[in-house]
């Protein structure tokens, strides 16, 4: 890309706006050499000034119009009539402006997307271990201590499994009592 279009254009609604412009320069700039011409004795010159005053106008003008931009278009980009499509410059303003917060957002994104599963993993991971160490710690299988150890409930472990065997003898009772088929029983009468 060219230096010279990373530099910001002056700004003019219509070509008749710059051409007023222009006018409005060249008049002031004649009423001015007029007032000088009176003021002092140039009076014989007066044709060869107003000729280097019109140059000097017409050559400042011309080497402004590369940096001119007129409703949003280049000069140099218009038509010999000046004619163009309307052009809303604040509009074109507003699209780049969203374009750009639609790039922040995609940016954002991405930096969520690439950070956050790895907080949570770390998250998560410390968690566990806070939870790990919170844990009791788990106690070697009751039969390998080869002693008799009261658990929580304050109950031995020959309670505990007097209470098991009591329970599988009275599932075994109220299955006979029902006399549910066993699912898998070659021998079970599904018929009722």
């Amino acid at each position: 890309m060219d230096s010279r279009e990373d530099m910001p254009r002056v700004s003019v609604d219509t070509v008749q706006d710059w051409q007023r412009l222009r006018s409005n320069c060249k008049n002031a700039a004649l009423a001015h050499l007029q007032a000088q011409i009176g003021a002092t004795s140039l009076g014989g010159e007066q044709d060869a000034l107003l000729s280097h005053m019109n140059q000097f106008i017409d050559l400042s003008f011309s080497t402004a119009q590369p940096n001119l931009r007129v409703n949003g278009h280049n000069f140099e980009a218009l038509n010999d009539k000046g004619d163009m499509e309307p052009f809303d410059e604040a509009l074109d303003r507003r699209i780049w402006s969203l374009a750009d917060t639609r790039l922040q957002w995609h940016r954002r994104i991405a930096e969520t997307r690439r950070n956050v599963p790895l907080e949570l993993g770390t998250s998560i991971s410390s968690i566990l271990d806070q939870q790990r160490a919170n844990d009791p710690v788990i106690m070697e299988p009751l039969d390998d201590l080869g002693v008799e150890v009261l658990l929580k409930t304050g109950e031995s472990l020959q309670q505990i499994q007097e209470a098991i065997s009591k329970t599988s003898a009275l599932f075994e009772e109220l299955d006979q009592a029902l006399n549910f088929p066993i699912i898998g029983d070659s021998k079970a009468d599904l018929s009722l």
